[in-house]
């Protein structure tokens, strides 16, 4: 045999051998997936019997409600992981923390999540959030909509913002997305607040709020700041209210031109030049609150003294544990005055399901007129 047959022989069986190597690969790859990537409706387990109902507290608990409640610790274990990798502190707040204290997991007629975080723990989650929050979980937060009313200002085209059409920000002028809070939701899931905003991500959710300093302040520059905050935070949520607040000549603390100029930004940019003011002229206050809580909610403020957010205690809640303030029961008391009284409140949403995505849902859901907390 010539040189020229060894020599062919041989490069048909280097070829065989690396198509045999490409075939074991292939197949070690496909078992490396197979082992360690979940199915995409895969969760873990976090609430006892969940397939049953069970009466707590004199309530009904549906398993159809566990399974929200179940839907939401996977947020909150997805919160918490990224948190910790990034060494940022949160609490259980409102009725989660009502939850943990009192129930050792939900408020049984409960529906929602709610954590906060120091306005610098906020912040750099805010950063972090885009790029640590993946499909199917999606990062809703209040400054990345929208507005009809503004279609004729210039948007950046790489910007995929939600959109609020101008009825929905007449009927719901302070309420989201028109205040400062942060949300992980399940895109693969529906929770639906809203009939009408068929167009914006309604799956199940865990909300995040920020906490800021809160009066009485010492300094006076301190309070010319606040006051400042709370007219750029009008001009955000409010900006019909403030365009008609300086149109009949109202005093204000800013100058009327830089209210103007801020007034005529964008939804997104007015938002998030409020939080930078607000994290620029942040500092340890021995009083905190959430800021609307402080300037647009339709109840008595409600303030807290910073040593009770000192330290961080962990309780149990169902089957993982929240990590709550150390004077947990003096903010329940700000919240709550007797908060050992059972006492029902109003649920969120019109509708849930861990079944089927918002999208689904809204293909072929009765549109009904929409509940107001």
């Amino acid at each position: 045999m010539g040189k020229g047959a060894n020599r062919l022989e041989a490069i048909t069986r280097q070829n065989e051998l690396l198509q045999e190597q490409n075939d074991l690969l292939r197949e070690q790859n496909e078992l490396l997936r197979k082992a360690t990537v979940p199915k995409s409706n895969e969760k873990e387990i976090f609430v006892e019997n969940i397939e049953r109902d069970e009466m707590r507290s004199g309530f009904l608990v549906t398993s159809h409600r566990k399974k929200l409640w179940n839907a939401q610790i996977n947020l909150i274990q997805e919160f918490a992981r990224i948190c910790k990798k990034h060494n940022l502190r949160w609490f259980a707040f409102y009725g989660t923390l009502l939850g943990a204290v009192r129930h050792k997991g939900f408020v049984p007629w409960d529906d929602d999540v709610d954590v906060m975080m120091l306005r610098p723990d906020y912040e750099k989650f805010k950063r972090i959030a885009p790029f640590e929050i993946n499909p199917p979980y999606f990062f809703d937060a209040w400054f990345n909509y929208r507005l009809e009313s503004e279609q004729d200002k210039p948007s950046s085209p790489k910007e995929n913002l939600q959109f609020v059409t101008a009825e929905q920000e007449k009927n719901w002028a302070g309420w989201y997305p028109f205040w400062p809070i942060l949300k992980i939701r399940d895109s693969r899931t529906a929770m639906i607040q809203w009939q009408e905003r068929r167009q914006v991500n309604q799956g199940i959710w865990i909300d995040i709020f920020p906490i800021d300093p809160a009066p009485p302040f010492e300094e006076k520059q301190q309070r010319l700041n606040y006051g400042a905050a709370r007219e750029l935070f009008f001009a955000t949520a409010l900006p019909n209210t403030m365009r008609q607040s300086l149109e009949q000549g109202k005093k204000s603390l800013l100058d009327r031109q830089v209210l103007e100029d801020f007034l005529n930004q964008t939804h997104k940019e007015r938002a998030l030049r409020f939080e930078n003011f607000m994290l620029k002229n942040y500092f340890p206050a021995e009083n905190i609150g959430e800021f609307r809580d402080l300037t647009l909610a339709m109840r008595p403020a409600v303030t807290y003294s910073m040593k009770d957010f000192e330290e961080v205690v962990y309780l149990p809640f169902e089957k993982i544990e929240l990590p709550v303030p150390v004077g947990y029961e003096n903010v329940l008391t700000a919240n709550y005055g007797d908060w050992h009284e059972i006492k029902r409140y109003n649920i969120h949403v019109i509708d849930y399901s861990t079944d089927i995505s918002y999208e689904e849902y809204f293909k072929t859901a009765v549109q009904i007129p929409f509940l107001q907390k």
